[in-house]
């Protein structure tokens, strides 16, 4: 039994090790730092006359068709129109295991399945979904799979958002903090 245990776990470590030292890099995936509003992200009511959950990602403004890029390489494990909510929307799963979502794109340059490098074109900037009656823009989120317990007490921007969605700050990073800020 130890020696199945051994054999069936031993690699499972080894390809969670390697996800873990993939480099990350602080790219945009369109526009400019000052694209967007540093302070989005958690921020409630942001999405109150939709879901009224927490803003899990930031919306990175600018004109219908602009170039979105990927923000850091990886494989393509999703690309299709996903909901009336999302619209046309790319998840990326990147180093330290983390899917880079981009929704709201006007059209979609990727399929699942393809790997990317860093700056690779994924699709551009649109309005689908929810957000037909905004600028264009791309919402960007990075969600972990790998919970981190710490954050669940930790208050997010306005630290006015109901308890009910706190278990979700363990899922959902702040873009800002991986993006540049100049």
């Amino acid at each position: 039994m130890k020696k199945f245990l051994t054999i069936l776990f031993v690699p499972i470590l080894i390809i969670i090790g390697i996800g873990y030292l993939l480099p990350e890099f602080k790219e945009m995936p369109c526009g400019t730092a000052s694209s967007y509003n540093h302070q989005s992200f958690w921020h409630w009511p942001w999405t109150r006359g939709t879901s009224g959950h927490p803003h899990t990602g930031v919306d990175i403004f600018g004109k219908t068709g602009t170039t979105v890029r990927a923000q850091n390489g990886g494989l393509v494990i999703y690309s299709a129109y996903m909901n009336d909510t999302a619209g046309n929307a790319v998840f990326v799963l990147g180093p330290k295991w983390r899917v880079h979502m981009y929704i709201h794109l006007k059209e979609r340059y990727v399929e699942k399945g393809d790997f990317l490098a860093c700056g690779c074109q994924i699709g551009t900037l649109g309005n689908t979904g929810n957000a037909k009656k905004t600028p264009p823009h791309v919402h960007y989120g990075i969600f972990t799979p790998i919970p981190y317990v710490w954050k669940f007490f930790i208050p997010i921007g306005e630290g006015n958002q109901p308890v009910r969605y706190n278990w979700m700050k363990m899922f959902w990073l702040d873009p800002a903090d991986h993006l540049p800020t100049e």
